[in-house]
């Protein structure tokens, strides 16, 4: 269906990130300037306009904007869309990605629309002009990641010159800028330096009493004394919780940063696909507001209780990393108190009892919680016909989660024998080719790109494989879960750790806990009930029972 006047209807879509805001190239205003001439210029009709302020690296159907432009495409409401560029699409391609838009090209094709781009025009769906579209996507990744480099190179080079470039003050610290207010070095705040100062003796010496604080208690202490915290001193501070309430990670970061030792670190983590080392440092020396050896002392303490740490957490928690609170949504953490296991909420840990309140929430027991859970487990395998229709239902949803994926196995495949197809005709031509000349030369470099893609898109196919093979609900999970309820049904209950550790994982069970309940939810279905009690005998007590 055409719009009144005869000519096909188009939607424009434009994205921009955050860090792409100050780019006057890629402001929003711009491109959709830029894709309202297009479609004048290819006589099209604008009928919707749809822009993100989202990542590229999340497929446009699945973008807030976009999949409103997606599902208006597949409903028939248009029969184009228009980008400004093709990096509005897909995401700059570091590490394959570009292989994304011909999945995008192909399955708006399949549905009969079109696909365009302000500086290419209409995205065809041969092989050829694929392969042009996705090295124009994986230009505009290298033309950023050159920028970025040739900027980070500079960046690196006034380091090394002894200079601190462009950075918020560390908390404890206060830039120190040049004649044209460029920042040059760091110079010690006495408020905060002090505060510093007190973080590290408080660790290492001890406080008043001389006991050694640990980082929460440390927390604490800091946060009674109303001690500014290193987000308060930042400009755009946005409060989520009280003034001068301080959270451990903030302690954290303080006694492990060799800054306050007087050395400051400069550097990148890059990635195996960028082909660099795996971490790229400078540093430039700055004044110290703690000795060097108070900091490594610091930092040996640091280890000694990371290692007790490590000792502690051998005990067994059935529902570790899948249960939270209902209430203010912190996940419960494992503990053992007086010989008894318990649930505790994390809210604690990150906020301070009496000075901000508290969660009603607090502890579990766990013998209590993982029984009736398990409880529920074993009620799943009651009905074994119904637990078969529900996790095949369970499956074809995860299957058509992973249509995409499969779509662009598909896509991969077909590229790779297009690929090897082309490299076999160069192969052919080349030795009735003369040596030396123009056309020999050409074929051997086209040899070369023809085997870089192909490295490109083998490597491609091994991710998509992985993630695929990632999926938890495969026929042999499925025979797991029914072979424990049919061995269930017969009379064998005791089931170790490990096994109900890998039921709950191939389920996927979540748990939210308010104060008496219990909601389940897994693949299969969701649940509700009443968490048990203990007896003073140590009982279980279960919930409704007579």
């Amino acid at each position: 269906m055409q719009s009144n006047n005869g000519h096909k209807r188009a939607v424009l879509y434009a994205r921009v990130s955050t860090d792409e805001q100050k780019d006057k190239g890629y402001s929003l205003p711009s491109q959709f300037d830029a894709m309202r001439k297009y479609a004048a210029q290819e006589g099209l009709t604008i009928v919707g306009e749809f822009q993100d302020d989202y990542s590229g690296a999340t497929p446009i159907e699945f973008r807030p904007e976009g999949a409103k432009a997606y599902t208006m495409l597949k409903a028939g409401g248009a029969d184009a869309i228009i980008a400004y560029r093709i990096d509005r699409y897909v995401r700059p391609p570091e590490d394959g990605d570009e292989w994304d838009l011909p999945v995008l090209i192909r399955g708006l094709a399949k549905l009969g629309k079109e696909i365009h781009v302000c500086n290419r025009g209409k995205l065809k769906t041969d092989f050829a002009d694929l392969l042009i579209a996705m090295l124009d996507a994986r230009k505009a990744g290298e033309e950023r990641r050159d920028i970025r480099e040739r900027v980070m190179r500079g960046k690196r080079r006034k380091v090394k010159e002894g200079k601190v470039i462009g950075i918020r003050a560390p908390y404890g610290y206060r830039l120190v800028r040049d004649e044209h207010g460029k920042v040059i070095t760091l110079e010690i705040d006495e408020t905060t330096g002090r505060i510093v100062q007190i973080i590290y003796r408080w660790y290492v010496l001890g406080d008043e009493s001389g006991r050694r604080l640990s980082s929460r208690a440390i927390t604490r202490r800091l946060s009674e004394m109303g001690a500014s915290t290193p987000g308060e001193r930042q400009k755009g501070y946005t409060r989520k919780r009280g003034k001068a309430m301080w959270n451990h990670e903030m302690v954290r970061h303080i006694l492990s940063n060799e800054l306050y030792a007087g050395i400051w670190h400069y550097g990148i983590r890059t990635t195996e696909q960028t082909k660099r080392e795996d971490w790229e440092s400078v540093s430039a020396n700055i004044p110290a507001i703690v000795d060097r050896e108070t900091w490594e002392r610091a930092q040996a303490q640091r280890a000694k209780n990371q290692a007790l740490a490590k000792r502690n957490a051998k005990r067994e928690y059935l529902l570790s990393g899948r249960i939270r609170c209902g209430l203010c949504n912190s996940a419960y953490y494992g503990t053992f108190l007086r010989g008894v296991l318990y649930y505790r909420d994390s809210w604690e840990k990150t906020h301070h009892q009496g000075l901000e309140g508290g969660c009603v929430n607090k502890s579990i027991r766990a013998g209590a919680i993982e029984a009736d859970i398990w409880d529920e487990i074993r009620e799943l395998f009651s009905d074994l016909d119904r637990l078969w229709a529900d996790l095949k239902a369970a499956q074809q949803n995860e299957d058509d989660q992973l249509k995409p994926l499969r779509d662009k196995l598909q896509i991969t495949d077909d590229l790779i024998r297009h690929e090897e197809h082309e490299a076999a005709k160069i192969a052919a031509a080349l030795p009735d080719t003369e040596k030396g000349s123009t056309a020999r030369k050409l074929l051997i470099e086209r040899d070369r790109d023809i085997s870089a893609r192909l490295a490109d898109l083998a490597k491609q196919r091994e991710k998509i494989i992985a993630e695929l093979g990632a999926r938890k609900l495969t026929d042999d999970a499925i025979e797991t879960i029914m072979q424990f309820a049919r061995n269930a049904r017969e009379g064998i209950e005791n089931a170790t750790f490990e096994d109900k550790r890998r039921l709950l994982e191939i389920l996927d069970v979540q748990v939210t806990v308010t104060p008496g309940k219990y909601h389940l939810k897994c693949v299969i279905g969701e649940k509700d009930g009443e968490i048990s009690q203990i007896g003073r005998d140590g009982m279980r007590i279960v919930a409704n029972s007579p």
